[in-house]
């Protein structure tokens, strides 16, 4: 008798578990169904939004250029940051070289400039952009705190216009 009262409440546990798993799932694809219906992706809401102000923030390039919220207080200009570790960098990195930004831009690259892989996506961003190297807790971090990689900002004014994790979602 005690063992089906064992037998018993460890169904129910189950039953429960599966219960609120079922919940959670349902929530999930109503809100994947409402991407779908709006015709694209939903953003992250922790990237900058628009009209958020540029933090104050300095970082030096290897060839010793001074990059700062200073230079991005008029005008339009746009700042990325990548890392070596991620296949959506690679993409924005391939897009990028075949169609160079007219903008001003300043990429950071998190990692050791001493990393082959790090050391190859910076070299490779040179070629369109002024690049930094940086770290997850640097001052270019501090200032946009980037959600993810890889983090496009478009700022205008001194001013975050547009950010994605895509070029599409901050060139027009």
């Amino acid at each position: 008798m005690s063992l089906l009262a064992v037998v018993v409440a460890v169904l129910s546990v189950l039953v429960v578990v599966n219960l609120f798993l079922s919940f959670a799932l349902i929530g999930r694809l109503r809100v994947l169904q409402e991407m779908v219906s709006r015709g694209g992706v939903m953003k992250d809401p922790n990237l900058p939004q628009p009209g958020d102000p540029v933090r104050p923030f300095q970082a030096l390039t290897e060839e010793g250029v001074q990059l700062s919220d200073e230079a991005l207080r008029t005008g339009v200009s746009l700042v990325g940051f990548f890392t070596s570790s991620c296949k959506p960098c690679a993409t924005a990195r391939q897009q990028l070289l075949e169609r160079p930004p007219t903008l001003p831009f300043m990429a950071f690259v998190e990692g050791s400039p001493q990393d082959p892989e790090t050391r190859e996506l910076a070299e490779a961003l040179k070629r369109v952009a002024k690049v930094a190297f940086t770290t997850v807790d640097g001052p270019a971090h501090k200032a946009f705190e980037p959600p993810g990689y890889p983090l496009l900002v478009r700022v205008e004014d001194g001013k975050v216009a547009a950010a994605g994790n895509r070029l599409s979602d901050v060139l027009p």
